[in-house]
C-alpha cells in the first residue's frame, strides 16, 4: 500500500514536470484511442519511472552502455525486467536515447547513449 502511493506521488511529479525538456504523457490503454497518439506517450508509470532512472544513469555514462550493462544495473532495481524490454522502451524514443555501434569486426559493440540535450537543441 505505501509503495502504491509512494509510486503514484513519483507519477504526479513527471506529469507536472519536465523531463530533459520533454513533457511525458502517461496514458491507460483502455482509455487510448488514437493509435497515432498511443506509439508517441507512455504507457504506464513504470515506463515513465524506467525513462526517469535510464536517463539519469545514461547520464553520468556520457560514452554510453550496452543494453547488458544498462539490464543489470536495472535487474537490481526490478528483477522482473527484460533486456527486451529496456530495449523496446529506447527505441520508442529516438529523441531521448540514441544507439550507436562501435569498433570493428568482432568486437562491435552497440551502446546506448542520452541525447536529449543534443535534440532539444535541434527543434
Amino acid at each position: 500500500m505505501e509503495e502504491q502511493t509512494h509510486t503514484r506521488a513519483l507519477l504526479k511529479v513527471l506529469q507536472e514536470q519536465e523531463i530533459n525538456g520533454f513533457r511525458v504523457a502517461v496514458v491507460n490503454r483502455e482509455k487510448q484511442k488514437d493509435a497515432g497518439k498511443e506509439s508517441q506517450a507512455l504507457k504506464s508509470e513504470k515506463e515513465a519511472l524506467l525513462i526517469g532512472i535510464i536517463s539519469s544513469f545514461l547520464h553520468v555514462h556520457p560514452f554510453g552502455a550496452n543494453i547488458e550493462y544498462l539490464w543489470s544495473y536495472l535487474q537490481q532495481l526490478d528483477s522482473r525486467i527484460s533486456a527486451n524490454e529496456i530495449e523496446m522502451l529506447l527505441m520508442k524514443l529516438p529523441r531521448m536515447f540514441k544507439q550507436e555501434i562501435t569498433g570493428v569486426g568482432a568486437t562491435l559493440e552497440k551502446r546506448w547513449k542520452f541525447c536529449a540535450f543534443e535534440e532539444i537543441k535541434t527543434t
